[in-house]
C-alpha cells in the first residue's frame, strides 16, 4: 500500500503504477515487518512512549525498543539505546520519566527509568525478572510483582560426589497438578510477590507480600500511596486450580488490598473468581476491576465491576453489554470509564458510564504477538487526563501501528512498513457473507485475494481455522495469510461457533461438545468463497493450529474435498491430552464435564483420532518439539495413525518451539513447508 501524505498528483500517479507492478511478499520478508505494541500516552496528552517490534535477522528472535512521539508534531525520539529486549514503558504522575522494563545480555531484567532531558539510571540489580510495574502517585516509588524461589521438593538422599567427579544430573520431583507451562518448561518451586523500589537513591526492594501464594498484576495504588490493590487468592488447594499462564497464578483470582505500613491484607471481592485487574478512580473513592462470578462453563463473558474503595457496594456495570471486557480505564471525571471488547470480530474501545451506558470512542484496534502473524482480533489502547486516547491501530494491509484519537479526530502517528509495502504488494482482504448450514446463523468470515487478482481466472482455495477455540480472528494483517496469498491462493477464515465475541450462547454451542456443528460452519466458508466464482473447485486445501489442528483434523475424517491438508499443534486425543497437557486442569473444569475414567465415550467420540479409519486426504502433520500445550506425542501419534493406514503424511517438527514461541527463521520455513505441501498435491490450474 502507498503512503501518501499531501504529495502532489504527479507522485501519487508514479505510486500506482510502482504499486501495480510491485513484487509479492516472500518468506524472508518476515525479516522486514515491525509492528507496535504498549502504546502508553502521558497524563496531558503532550507524549506517548510505544515499543517498537521486529524480528531481527542475526539473533532470529523478536527485539524491541521504546519510543517518544510528540502529539503536536509527530516527531519521534528514541527512548533506548538500539533494539533489544525492552518493554512495559509507564509514565511518572508527572509525565517527567518513563519506567520500562530493560533485559540485559546476562538475561537479567531490570528497571529502568528514563528522564526526558536524556538521563538513565537502573533502578534494581535483580535476578528474578520483574513485571507488572506501577508508578507511585508521587513518583517516589515502583512497585512490581517478582518470583520468589523456595527449595524445590525432594525424595531420598543425595549422594557425596568426589570432588573432580562428573555425575549425571539429579532427579527432578514433582508434587504440584500445575507442574510446567508451555514456553517455561517445568515451573521453578516458588511464588510470585509483591515488591516496591524507591525511584531516589536506588536501595533493595521491599517485599510486601508473603507466605505460599501468587499474587498478579496489574497493580493499582491508592490515591494516599499508601496501599496497593492487586489479584490473589488466598484459599486452600488455590493451587490446584487452572492457572492463568499471562499472569503465572491461579485464574480463580480475587481482589485484595496490602498496606504499605505493616503488610496487613484485606480481602475486597466477596467471592473468588477470575477477578482482576483493579483500577483506581480518580478521587480515590471506588474501585474498578474486571471478571465474572465462574460457572465453570466453556465460555462466560468477563463484566466490568465497580466497588468502593473498601470493598462495599459492589456491583455489575457492563451487565448490558454480552461481551468480554479486556481492559477498563477511568475517565478524568470518574463517572465513566473507557473500555476494550471485542464485537463479531472488530475490537473497539467505548465509553461506558457507571449506569452502563456507552458511547463508541475508536474501532479497528489491533495487536500481535511475536512472529507468528495471525488475524487473532485484539489490541491496547490509553487515555490521557484530557481524553486523548492513543491506541494500535490496524488495517487489512498493515501491521499494528500507533493512533491517536480525540472526539471524532483520529490521527496515525506511525508508519513503520512503509518501505516494504511500497515494493512488495499484497493481498486484498473483504467480508466474505456466510450463513450456516445447520442453522442458518450468520458466521463472520473474511476473504484475501492473492495480489494482481485476476477476477477472470479461477484459484486454489485454503480454508484456514483459529485455534482456541474460544477466541476469534478479525480482519486485519497477517503475514502468514498474506504469505499464502502470494503463492497465488485464495484464503478464507472465520468465526465458526463457539468463537467469542458473539455473545456467550453463541460460543457456548461447543461447551463439551467440540467438535461439532462448528463444523458445518466452515463448510459453509468454503461454500461461500466457491459461491463467489474464482476458486479452482478441485484445489481446496484446509489448515489450522491449535484448536484449527483440532478441526483439521476432524475435517479431513469427515469428508475428502479437501486435496491435501497441514494439521498444526493439533489434538487428536482428549483423553491422552488431559493426562500430558500443561492446561489439564483447565481442560477438566472447562471443557468437559467429567473426567476420561468417568465419560471414556465423549472423550473418545469427541477426538479425531476416532475419525481417522476415514481419512484419504494427504495430510502433514506440524509441530515444535517443546510444545507443551498440544504436546508432541498428539502429533505423532496421528502421524504413526496416517502412516499405519497409508495416507500419504510427514511429520513437520520444529526444534526447540514450543506452542506459542516460535524463531522467525522457523515460522517463515514452516509457512513455506506448508504452500510446498499443498503445491504438491495441486491439480493443474483451471482457467
Amino acid at each position: 500500500m502507498c503512503r501518501v501524505f499531501g504529495i502532489a498528483l504527479t507522485t501519487l500517479l508514479a505510486c500506482a503504477s510502482a504499486h501495480a507492478s510491485a513484487r509479492v511478499l516472500q518468506p524472508q520478508d518476515v525479516f522486514r515487518m515491525h509492528w507496535a505494541s504498549d502504546v502508553q500516552i502521558r497524563r496531558d496528552g503532550g507524549q506517548v512512549v510505544y515499543a517498537r517490534n521486529s524480528n531481527d535477522v542475526m539473533s532470529d528472535q523478536v527485539v524491541q525498543s521504546l519510543w517518544l512521539i510528540d502529539t503536536a508534531t509527530g516527531a519521534q525520539t528514541p527512548v533506548t539505546e538500539g533494539r533489544g529486549h525492552y518493554r512495559s514503558p509507564r509514565w511518572s504522575p508527572d509525565g517527567t520519566r518513563v519506567a520500562y522494563l530493560a533485559t540485559g545480555a546476562d538475561g537479567r531484567t531490570q528497571i529502568v527509568v528514563y528522564g526526558l532531558r536524556g538521563d538513565r539510571a537502573v533502578l534494581t540489580n535483580l535476578v528474578e525478572a520483574p513485571t507488572e510495574i506501577a508508578w507511585s502517585p508521587d513518583g517516589k516509588q515502583i512497585a512490581f510483582v517478582m518470583f520468589s524461589p523456595v527449595a524445590p521438593p525432594m525424595i531420598g538422599q543425595d549422594l557425596e560426589k568426589p570432588a573432580g567427579a562428573t555425575w549425571a544430573n539429579g532427579p527432578v520431583v514433582v508434587d504440584k497438578l500445575n507442574y510446567r507451562a508451555d514456553g517455561l518448561g517445568l515451573n521453578r518451586t516458588g511464588y510470585r510477590h509483591l515488591y516496591v523500589v524507591s525511584t531516589e537513591g536506588g536501595g533493595s526492594p521491599r517485599q510486601l507480600t508473603f507466605g505460599p501464594y501468587s499474587e498478579a498484576g496489574p497493580l493499582a495504588w491508592s490515591l494516599d500511596g499508601r496501599s496497593l490493590y492487586f489479584a490473589g487468592n488466598r484459599t486452600e488447594g488455590w493451587d490446584r486450580g487452572p492457572e492463568d499462564w499471562r499472569r503465572f497464578t491461579a485464574m480463580t483470582l480475587a481482589i485484595y488490598k496490602v498496606d504499605l505500613a505493616d503488610n496487613s491484607l484485606v480481602q475486597l471481592s466477596r467471592e473468588v473468581g477470575p477477578y482482576n485487574a483493579p483500577i483506581v478512580s480518580p478521587d480515590g473513592k471506588q474501585i474498578a476491576y474486571l471478571g465474572y462470578q465462574d460457572q465453570h462453563i466453556g465460555n462466560q463473558s468477563v463484566r466490568l465491576h465497580v466497588m468502593d474503595a473498601d470493598g462495599g457496594h459492589a456491583r455489575v456495570v457492563s451487565s448490558s453489554l454480552e461481551r468480554s471486557i479486556a481492559d477498563a480505564q477511568w475517565a478524568a471525571d470518574g463517572r465513566s470509564l473507557y473500555v476494550q471488547y471485542i464485537d463479531e470480530g472488530i475490537t473497539k474501545v467505548a465509553r461506558m458510564g457507571l449506569d452502563g451506558s456507552m458511547d463508541p470512542v475508536v474501532d479497528h484496534l489491533a495487536e500481535m504477538s511475536g512472529p507468528v502473524q495471525l488475524p487473532y482480533a485484539g489490541g491496547q489502547f490509553s487515555v490521557s487526563a484530557n481524553g486523548k486516547i492513543a491506541y494500535l491501530g490496524g488495517s487489512t494491509e498493515d501491521l499494528p501501528e500507533v493512533f491517536l484519537a480525540q472526539g471524532s479526530k483520529k490521527q496515525r502517528l506511525t508508519d513503520l512498513n512503509g518501505e516494504l509495502l511500497s515494493e512488495a504488494a499484497v493481498g486484498k482482504l473483504s467480508a466474505l457473507p456466510v450463513k450456516s448450514s445447520f442453522d442458518g446463523r450468520s458466521i463472520g468470515a473474511w476473504e484475501v485475494l492473492p495480489p494482481n487478482f485476476d477476477p477472470t481466472k479461477k484459484y486454489p482455495l485454503i480454508l484456514e481455522i483459529h485455534g482456541g477455540p474460544y477466541t476469534s480472528y478479525a480482519p486485519v494483517f497477517s503475514a502468514e495469510y498474506q504469505l499464502y496469498a502470494a503463492a497465488g491462493y485464495i484464503v478464507v477464515y472465520g468465526n465458526p461457533r463457539g468463537s467469542t465475541s458473539y455473545g456467550e450462547e453463541f460460543a457456548n454451542q461447543i461447551y463439551n461438545n467440540y467438535p461439532s456443528h462448528d463444523y458445518d460452519d466452515l463448510m459453509s466458508i468454503v461454500d461461500a468463497a466457491i459461491a463467489r466464482g474464482n476458486v479452482d473447485t478441485d484445489n481446496v486445501f484446509v489448515t489450522g493450529s491449535s484448536g484449527g489442528g483440532v478441526l483439521t483434523s476432524w475435517i479431513i475424517g469427515k469428508t475428502s474435498r479437501f486435496r491435501a491438508a497441514v494439521t498444526q499443534r493439533p489434538v487428536i486425543n482428549w483423553t491422552s491430552w488431559l493426562l500430558t497437557a500443561d492446561m489439564g486442569a483447565f481442560g477438566a473444569r472447562y471443557w468437559f464435564n467429567k473426567l476420561p475414567w468417568e465419560d471414556q465415550e465423549t472423550y473418545w467420540k469427541l477426538s479425531p483420532i476416532s475419525l481417522v479409519g476415514n481419512v484419504t486426504t494427504p495430510t502433514m502433520v506440524l509441530v515444535g518439539l517443546s510444545d507443551l500445550r498440544t504436546p508432541v506425542a498428539e502429533a505423532e501419534q496421528y502421524y504413526q495413525a496416517l502412516q499405519l493406514k497409508g495416507v500419504p503424511t510427514a511429520l513437520y517438527e520444529i526444534p526447540g518451539a514450543s506452542h506459542m514461541v516460535i524463531r522467525p527463521s522457523q515460522f517463515a520455513r514452516a509457512q513455506s513447508a506448508i504452500i510446498e505441501w499443498f503445491d504438491r498435491y495441486r491439480t493443474s490450474a483451471k482457467h
